[in-house]
């Protein structure tokens, strides 16, 4: 199945159908979930291991959630090969690069990886591509390739899982 996500609406293509949307808070990482007629039916967010230091990304915890509060999908980031504190140390001038996150859903342990911040793959443990993000360049938005038949709020949660990634590498100013 093909989709389109532009600004937070997930549409189905070809026929562009609505099929569900994101929406966040202003600050934040939680991001709730809508069905086409505006029905909540999940949120995505992230929770930290208040055991573990909270400036390595291994201490957090990507969640996607049902309306009753299971656990639909998670996701465990993970630092990009050569790229973690305890073999290359701490950069002075950025954070270390996060570039996966192993994700459990649907009982099976699945790896997303971020090729760049333009593209990510959703691949199972053969290595075959269950989902491919793609952004469309000066058109805007994102072009998702579902080859496993995701329900649209998943596909949301995922794009948010990926969206997550991105941020792992973003410098934060105080």
């Amino acid at each position: 199945m093909l989709y389109t996500m532009k600004t937070g609406i997930l549409y189905q293509e070809p026929t562009h159908q609505a099929v569900a949307k994101m929406k966040g808070g202003l600050t934040g990482p939680v991001k709730e979930i809508y069905t086409g007629g505006e029905e909540p039916l999940m949120e995505a967010k992230i929770q930290y291991n208040e055991t573990e230091s909270t400036a390595d990304v291994r201490s957090k915890e990507y969640l996607l959630l049902d309306h009753d509060e299971h656990i639909v999908a998670e996701g465990h980031p993970e630092y990009a090969a050569g790229e973690a504190p305890e073999e290359a140390g701490w950069p002075v001038c950025r954070m270390p690069r996060v570039d996966h996150a192993e994700v459990e859903l649907d009982g099976a342990k699945d790896l997303l990886t971020m090729g760049s911040g333009q593209s990510y793959t959703l691949s199972d443990a053969q290595g075959r591509e269950l989902l491919r993000i793609r952004h469309r360049g000066i058109l805007g938005g994102w072009n998702l390739e579902d080859s496993y038949g995701f329900s649209p709020e998943v596909l949301c949660g995922l794009f948010a899982f990926c969206r997550y990634i991105e941020q792992e590498n973003e410098l934060l100013i105080a």
